[in-house]
């Protein structure tokens, strides 16, 4: 299996699993292509917001005086979102957002609270970045952002490349889950609850070099993440590669 087939597996299922996702690459890898032809096969609208044109307020809300009141109304794609019920919004280039837009996103992420609004939890999350050498005006993701995502490699290689250009590049196949696939989460809990019983230096390690800055760091919160994606995995039957960009990348291994 490709590397690219690896992290769209991967990133299909963290979509399952209703884990925030971000896909790190190169510019022109085809990870935007990616995102958008996993929504269309899952039969989901796709929002697309550009991050270094918005700003906090595109994620925080506008604030709008009512009566003796002030409401922070959301924007008109999370307003499509909430209607249609589903779907995945879509954060291109979220390493070129700077700090106060970076700031407004965290709430999003995590709540996926948007002003007054509240996402559906059908509505999937999910990022695209370049790395910030690469990125244009590129800045490294706060460790608090960077925390609230599963993150994933994305590369490609010389041989997808060439099929995919002279017989088309294949659609993906997003996962089925059982509706009884939480019934996992116990088993899946109990693994990690005794991972981190024998690496308890693990269970919290934020960056403390520029080096590690804006990529995947351990805390409760994230290992709350690998329980979900390991329950999806097994009720999938994901295959170990994809189990490893899922659990151990996603943790900065």
């Amino acid at each position: 299996m490709s590397s690219a087939a690896v992290s769209v597996d991967a990133l299909s299922l963290a979509i399952a699993a209703g884990v925030p996702a971000v896909l790190w690459g190169a510019p022109g890898t085809g990870k935007s292509s990616a995102v958008m032809a996993l929504a269309e096969a899952s039969g989901m609208p796709c929002e697309v917001v550009i991050a270094s044109i918005r700003e906090p307020s595109d994620f925080a809300g506008l604030p709008i005086v009512v009566g003796e009141g002030v409401r922070f109304a959301p924007p008109r794609w999370a307003s499509n979102l909430a209607e249609a019920g589903e779907g995945v919004l879509f954060l291109d280039e979220i390493s070129t957002a700077p700090p106060a837009v970076q700031a407004a996103l965290l709430r999003v992420v995590l709540e996926r609270v948007v002003g007054d609004l509240r996402l559906p939890e059908t509505v999937a999350i999910v990022a695209a970045a370049n790395p910030p050498d690469q990125a244009a005006d590129g800045w490294d993701l706060s460790a608090p952002l960077a925390n609230r995502f599963c993150h994933l490699d994305w590369s490609v290689d010389a041989q997808s490349v060439a099929a995919g250009l002279v017989a088309g590049f294949p659609s993906p196949t997003p996962p089925v889950l059982a509706d009884d696939w939480k019934d996992r989460l116990p088993l899946s809990a109990g693994l990690v609850g005794a991972f981190l019983g024998l690496r308890p230096s693990l269970v919290s390690a934020p960056p403390t070099d520029r080096s590690s800055a804006g990529r995947a760091w351990p805390s409760p919160r994230t290992w709350e993440m690998v329980v979900r994606l390991l329950a999806a995995c097994d009720a999938s039957g994901a295959g170990q590669p994809v189990r490893c960009a899922l659990a151990l990348r996603s943790m900065g291994d």
